[in-house]
């Protein structure tokens, strides 16, 4: 059976600018039948408010992006308890891929960041960007090294990035890592960079061999993410719509209607 779906706040970002927006761009994901939101409370609510708004519209919180320190651990995981989410989220930019060093210390971060939770039974995921896929240190992927340095680290393998427009055998890496893929972002587009997504199906990607590859025990939700569009942000919404129709009708993901 195909995972549910979800999307990023991220890729409606532009149309959210006050929590009133927020609210109401959530209203119309449900509207659309998305099952869950990658998200936290907008300013004027608490983690628990939020959740419950969320879930009274039929969908729930699938993860969020927080990663703990030894300082704040405590907090994060009351936000995490009171959103209901088992999965946390964080990444790093591309100086921190560069050299071994670099990728030794984002390594130590995360790691620390997912012993810090687990004995609070949540789990510290990493997402990718392009320049996981693009820097070797003696001919493997920085995204390799990390996850060999971070064993307690889990996946939110973005497929279109680890794709490094073109040059990267997205499935292949998806399988290698299934084990540890709770989650994957679905994001399409030309496969150029620097130049804008399309709505999922509408791009050069293979979504369906990547999602495919990717479907192991771990995976838990498929989450719409574009981090732009060709069509420019005023079309935002539809593009929202045409991801989760492909998707779901595709067979890829699975939502509410």
């Amino acid at each position: 059976m195909p995972h549910p779906i979800s999307i990023q706040m991220y890729t409606v970002r532009d149309l959210t600018k006050t929590p009133d927006d927020y609210r109401r761009v959530i209203r119309e994901i449900a509207d659309i039948g998305y099952a869950g939101v990658e998200a936290g409370p907008p300013a004027d609510m608490s983690a628990g408010d939020f959740r419950k708004f969320v879930e009274d519209l039929g969908m729930t919180v699938s993860s969020a992006w927080l990663t703990p320190t030894p300082e704040d651990v405590n907090k994060v995981v009351d936000t995490a308890r009171a959103l209901n989410v088992k999965h946390l989220v964080g990444c790093w930019g591309p100086n921190n891929f560069t050299s071994l060093a670099e990728i030794k210390k984002t390594a130590a971060h995360f790691q620390r960041a997912a012993e810090l939770l687990k004995p609070h039974g949540l789990e510290m995921l990493y997402h990718n960007h392009w320049w996981e896929f693009h820097h070797k240190v003696d001919g493997r992927y920085g995204w390799d090294v990390l996850f060999e340095l971070a064993p307690d680290v889990k996946c939110q393998l973005d497929l279109y990035w680890a794709s490094n427009f073109g040059e990267v055998d997205v499935p292949a890496v998806a399988r290698r890592y299934a084990a540890r893929t709770p989650l994957v972002h679905a994001k399409d587009g030309p496969l150029v960079k620097d130049q804008p997504n399309t709505a999922c199906g509408k791009g050069k990607l293979d979504l369906e061999a990547a999602i495919g590859a990717a479907d192991g025990p771990a995976l838990k939700w498929v989450i719409v993410e574009l981090d732009n569009y060709v069509g420019g942000n005023a079309n935002m919404t539809q593009a929202v719509r045409d991801s989760y129709t492909y998707l779901t009708r595709s067979g890829l993901a699975r939502g509410r209607k």
